[in-house]
């Protein structure tokens, strides 16, 4: 049993599915299987049942998961360890971060990092919020960026707020709105409550959006050709905010800001072990102890 084997079996637990699982290894699915079967016959026992729903691991593989998850991390470990012997830090850096902070924070932020850290090998990788927090905590990452609270294992630490904003070609009072197609962008629970209170608060009963878009990108370019009007985070708003787009912060029924909060979500027990993953943490945390809030 070897480290490829390994992160096989953890990529076929994670991904849930052979095809899927196939796809992320670059492998067939014949090779694939064929790879399982010849764990399964090392271990003398079955590890994986599989259903028309995809794998179930039986009582030995969840054994075997827990046993494959402990060794990647001693690996790496063991080699962050003894690159530190050498007087700089090196290592595999796994990030997992949402999509508008992929955008428009995590760029500037690895460019400085890893000028100042090159022997950092970093993987990233980038989803919805919520799928962020799910690969954080199946360990597919060491670190996660996400928008919103979440709760799960590890330790959960504010980075940054950013205001939810009214966004149309031209100044527009709250009486006029409902008289102008809504754009709803759809993405996460955590946007799609902000965006559905604080219409119920505003706007007449009944009104429903006109158009529904799955791309922020997308409903920026018809905000900016005055299609209609939305809700976006801040930092969503992209270029917007350059381009004579009326953005104006909303407010809930008390008169309270409302704002969306980044976090930062990383295992104080293990992660801080890794000297790479250690080191991100503590350069992030420190990088947004001293950076300008947005307004």
């Amino acid at each position: 049993m070897d480290e490829k084997e390994w992160h096989t079996f953890i990529t076929v637990v994670t991904e849930g599915n052979i095809t899927r699982a196939a796809e992320k290894l670059f492998l067939s699915q014949p090779a694939l299987s064929y790879r399982l079967r010849h764990m399964e016959e090392e271990m003398d026992c079955p590890l994986l049942l599989r259903t028309n729903d995809g794998m179930t691991l039986t009582p030995q593989g969840e054994v075997f998961y827990e046993y494959c998850q402990r060794m990647v991390q001693e690996t790496e470990l063991m080699r962050q360890s003894m690159g530190q012997l050498t007087g700089e830090v090196s290592g595999t850096l796994k990030i997992g971060a949402s999509i508008n902070f992929a955008d428009y924070e995590l760029p500037v932020l690895l460019h400085s990092f890893t000028a100042k850290y090159p022997k950092i090998h970093i993987q990233v990788k980038t989803r919805y919020s919520q799928q962020i927090q799910k690969m954080y905590n199946t360990g597919e990452v060491n670190v996660a960026i996400a928008r919103g609270a979440y709760s799960g294992q590890g330790k959960q630490v504010f980075l940054l707020d950013e205001p939810y904003c009214l966004a149309n070609k031209d100044k527009i009072s709250h009486e006029e709105l409902s008289k102008r197609p809504l754009i709803q962008y759809r993405t996460d629970p955590s946007i799609q409550t902000v965006f559905d209170n604080w219409c119920s608060e505003n706007l007449p009963a009944g009104t429903q959006s006109a158009m529904e878009l799955d791309s922020m990108v997308t409903c920026r370019h018809f905000i900016r050709e005055g299609l209609g009007w939305s809700i976006l985070p801040y930092m969503g708003l992209g270029s917007c905010r350059d381009e004579g787009i009326y953005i104006e912060p909303i407010f809930d029924s008390q008169g309270q800001p409302l704002t969306r909060p980044t976090y930062l979500y990383y295992d104080d027990k293990v992660s801080m072990q890794l000297p790479a993953v250690r080191t991100f943490i503590e350069y992030v945390l420190e990088y947004y102890k001293h950076r300008i809030p947005q307004t």
